[in-house]
């Protein structure tokens, strides 16, 4: 360049204006060489008219602002797709683009074209993440329930919209463009999209609930419907030449290479990195980049969006980790963070309110009843369809508002149908506008009206207490993380001292965080799929398990499941579970692991949501096991070294007696030295008047198990005040492996008296959150009692017969524990 040429005044990188096209006025934008970076404010160079400066503005603007719209309509419970197209009309034509200087500063025609190029790779790429986590598969899991109301929520909305349409056309009248474009609208408003159902339903931590997957399997019904009317729309009104029949013969080509070439090709590099011995990275990155680029490349090529290469692509290969969990954690940082809020924005700042109130000839008003009269038949007909598979009346209305939720996919067909003239300029506003109105107020309602917790609302007791005290048989659920939970696991489920007279039914739940998979998924090991990495760690607890099983076979019986869902809503995996297995005692580990010096060593406050979760709406008792097997090597390796000596810190109210009733039945083991340490103040010496006679009574009987047994023992402690109660905690040194105490106690009492002013963990309560210190090297198990069982009627279904009656000698199973639910059995001769 000519140094004479810094001095001069910058230009625009692009012009534009109108020019006569053959069949209307259209815009031409003249773009201007050498316009891309700036040389800087210093040389007299503004940034904001080269075309680099300008993106890298725009791109900050968009998402600046959709983040502060974001969280102003968090208490709304919208999500962040409402709040990028709320960010482009604040940002476009209806509020700051009505200026002129404003607008041509921010959005010039060749500065809008950038962005829409760029952000539309973006959208390709996300496209193609969105199916990538679908799992094709799960249409066939969709019973005739899901069939039947996802079916409804289709075939209703779209053919009333189009009735009402030939009804008013016929009544009143309406120009043939208006016909077409609300044609349009109602088969895109008739629409439940998959991937933007699970989406929605993970923003509202209802994924993995009962209505969640329910919706899940509906949402995919519909949308299978939308294509098939779609296919056949598009053939019907095809023209009858040889070229559209060579055009559809080669999208279905495109389809067929994709899944029988594409896809094996991916699957064999990824399996191919997977057994090398460098692990580093397990993907092939820049093959799967290089056949995306390749499927989209054909799809444009087609005549179809790039997008729909890249999407068929994602649905080809297999969710979930490996492929979807590395890819996604890839691409989502800059391909649905950055540059997908700029792909929504921009469908905002094409709408344009002064057009829709400004035009008098285009009906307007009756468009819109039109797309709210097929909304309306679309929660109508999802709800009489949910209601006639005797779905409850809440859970039938809560699911037709989540059918009409739209995002994503909707606007993108949306702005796919403008640029092709499907629809003019004021259908589209009106249909946007339309999608934020009955989004945003279907989310809010869903989240008003469906408490997923009610369903884990037990009716009967599901205590420790009442199992002892009626004989029942005690059920455990053991929720793990990973193979590190196990020994300990195991170690309590010895401790528990499983017999053939007195059995224990127990389950396994291996907690998977959802990555790269759009739907939860809460299943049987067995079922599992084999090439799932999460398969593996599962088949090495249920390994280690059913080796523990061999030990005490007839007397110990479980099932393994593995859940894999968000972890802000995996609580709901866990209640479920234990509601529908009649658990009587969940454990979950605690949320602090610790080294083999004692110290903290990690700590994950999502594991500290769900256990506050799962004591908020568990169905029976729930005990948060604080797990320091690793502790100056005490570590077991599975039976190899068990627990010698427990202690339990009884200082009163339901929950110690919960804990105490588990201690009970771990004094029945011989082996097992048990303590009971009973802290009383000195003006409760006389003074034997117990709040719950159930309290007293198991007090007397520890005491009697102590005196006729010389591995039991029962101290009492006499204190005056919470020091005292801390200086004989902290006096227990490394005497024992295991402490159990209640986490509620009365706060009222004395023995606690200046401990109640501050806690760090208030989940496991006063004494348990002191226990948490690194002081102490024994593990944990913080017991919380079910809440409000004084209103619960008796379960007596898993009564155990009395011993008296067992024949002696009788090694036979029980007859109930035996065929129960499908338990695994372990033939010893077989092995």
């Amino acid at each position: 360049m000519e140094l004479s040429m810094f001095g001069r005044e910058d230009t625009n990188s692009s012009q534009w204006g109108e020019v006569h096209g053959p069949f209307m006025l259209e815009e031409i934008v003249c773009q201007a060489q050498n316009m891309l970076t700036s040389r800087g404010i210093f040389m007299k160079s503004n940034p904001l008219k080269y075309a680099l400066p300008l993106l890298l503005l725009q791109m900050s603007v968009i998402i600046v602002t959709s983040r502060l719209i974001f969280r102003v309509l968090q208490p709304l419970k919208q999500g962040m797709i409402s709040a990028q197209v709320l960010t482009g009309v604040v940002l476009g034509p209806s509020f700051l683009g009505h200026n002129v200087i404003y607008m041509n500063m921010f959005l010039p025609a060749g500065g809008k074209i950038i962005i829409q190029t760029l952000s539309n790779v973006g959208f390709v790429i996300h496209l193609f993440l969105l199916g990538l986590k679908i799992d094709g598969s799960i249409i066939r899991k969709a019973g005739s329930k899901a069939i039947l109301i996802g079916t409804a929520s289709y075939a209703f909305p779209f053919s009333l919209g189009n009735l009402t349409i030939m009804f008013i056309s016929k009544t009143m009248g309406l120009p043939s463009d208006v016909i077409s474009c609300t044609s349009s609208a109602i088969s895109l408003s008739s629409m439940t999209s998959f991937p933007v159902t699970t989406t929605v339903l993970a923003e509202l931590n209802i994924l993995n609930s009962e209505l969640g997957r329910l919706a899940t399997h509906c949402s995919m019904v519909c949308e299978v419907c939308s294509w098939f009317v779609a296919l056949a729309f598009n053939l019907y009104t095809r023209d009858r030449t040889m070229t559209s029949l060579y055009a559809l013969s080669m999208i279905i080509g495109l389809l067929l290479v994709i899944y029988f070439v594409f896809r094996p090709i991916i699957v064999w590099l990824t399996q191919r990195k997977t057994k090398s011995m460098d692990k580093k990275d397990v993907v092939p990155f820049f093959p799967v980049l290089l056949l995306l680029s390749i499927a989209s490349l054909s799809g444009e090529a087609m005549g179809v969006h790039a997008a729909f290469g890249a999407f068929w692509l994602g649905v080809s290969l297999p969710d979930g980790p490996p492929l979807g969990t590395e890819l996604a954690a890839k691409l989502e940082m800059f391909a649905s963070n950055l540059f997908l809020p700029c792909f929504i924005a921009i469908s905002g700042l094409q709408t344009n309110f002064f057009e829709i109130t400004e035009s008098h000839e285009h009906h307007v008003v009756m468009i819109e009843i039109i797309l709210l009269i097929t909304y309306g038949c679309k929660f109508l007909g999802t709800a009489a369809a949910s209601a006639y598979c005797q779905t409850q009346i809440g859970d039938a209305l809560c699911l037709a508002f989540l059918m009409c939720c739209q995002g994503i996919i909707e606007v993108y067909t949306t702005i796919v149908w403008k640029d092709a003239q499907v629809v003019d300029t004021e259908c589209f506003n009106l249909v946007i506008i339309t999608i934020l109105f009955v989004t945003g107020i279907s989310r809010f309602l869903v989240v008003y009206l469906y408490d997923p917790s009610k369903r884990y609302k037990s009716k009967s007791k599901r205590t420790i207490l009442n199992t002892r005290q009626h004989n029942l048989q005690l059920r455990l659920l053991l929720g793990l993380y990973n193979v590190e939970n196990v020994p300990s696991m195991v170690n309590l489920l010895e401790a528990t001292y499983p017999t053939r007279f007195n059995p224990i039914s127990f389950f396994t739940l291996h907690l998977v965080e959802l990555k790269g998979r759009a739907h939860a998924l809460l299943t049987p090991h067995h079922q599992m799929n084999k090439l799932d990495p999460n398969t593996a760690q599962s088949t090495h607890i249920v390994n280690a398990f059913q080796r523990f099983e061999q030990k005490y076979q007839g007397a110990l019986m479980a099932q393994h499941f593995t859940a894999a869902a968000p972890y802000s809503s995996i609580n709901n995996d866990i209640c479920t579970l234990a509601l529908d297995k009649k658990a009587t005692l969940i454990v979950i580990p605690f949320h602090k692991q610790y080294a083999i010096d004692g110290t903290i060593g990690q700590v994950n406050g999502p594991i500290r949501t769900i256990n506050l979760n799962v004591l908020d709406a568990a169905p029976c008792s729930v005990a948060i096991f604080i797990d320091r097997g690793e502790t100056e090597g005490r570590r077991s390796v599975l039976m190899t070294n068990t627990w010698q000596n427990v202690a339990m810190l009884f200082i009163g109210g339901k929950d110690d007696a919960e804990a105490l009733a588990l201690c009970m039945r771990m004094a029945e083991k011989p082996d097992l030295n048990v303590t009971m340490i009973h802290f009383r103040h000195k003006s409760a010496l006389q003074d034997e008047d117990y709040s719950d006679m159930s309290e007293y009574n198991l007090i007397s009987d520890f005491k009697s198990y102590a005196a006729n047994k010389g591995k039991i023992h029962y101290v009492e402690e006499i204190v005056r005040d919470g020091v005292e109660t801390t200086q004989v905690i902290s006096s227990l040194g490394d005497a024992y492996d295991m402490v159990l105490v209640g986490r509620d106690h009365d706060l009222e009492s004395s023995v606690l008296y200046g401990l109640t002013d501050w806690s760090e963990c208030p989940e496991l309560g006063v004494i348990g959150d002191m226990l948490t210190s690194p002081d102490f090297h024994f593990s944990v198990l913080v017991v919380h009692q079910q809440q409000g069982d004084d209103l619960l009627a008796m379960d007596d279904s898993y009564k155990l017969p009395n011993v008296e009656h067992q024949k002696i000698g009788d090694t036979g199973m029980q007859q109930r524990f035996s065929a129960e639910e499908g338990f695994t059995t372990i033939d010893l001769g077989k092995r």
